[in-house]
């Protein structure tokens, strides 16, 4: 079983989410806009690292899933991680 280059995508994006909703509960705590502007902002900085990354290997009418590979993933993600470390109070530890 080979890895296809949207698998590759949708993995990057998922370890993208888990990261930017603990940043966003350490850096936003109760900014939700800002945080929200955060994830947004890293998710346009994983289209352009995995375009980089695989965008010239992939066959043109793979290049969508540039876009859409783990898109729902990583809003869950950081959802998730941001809502569970906020009901945590993690941020309270200074880690």
């Amino acid at each position: 079983m080979t890895i296809t280059y949207s698998d590759r995508i949708f993995w990057v994006r998922v370890g993208f989410g888990v990261l930017t909703g603990a940043l966003s509960d350490l850096l936003f705590y109760s900014d939700y806009a800002s945080a929200i502007a955060f994830a947004v902002t890293i998710y346009v900085v994983t289209f352009y690292l995995v375009k980089t990354l695989w965008g010239g290997k992939m066959k043109p009418e793979d290049q969508r899933k540039l876009y859409t590979a783990g898109t729902g993933s990583y809003v869950l993600l950081f959802l998730f991680f941001w809502i569970l470390l906020f009901t945590l109070q993690v941020h309270l530890l200074h880690l």
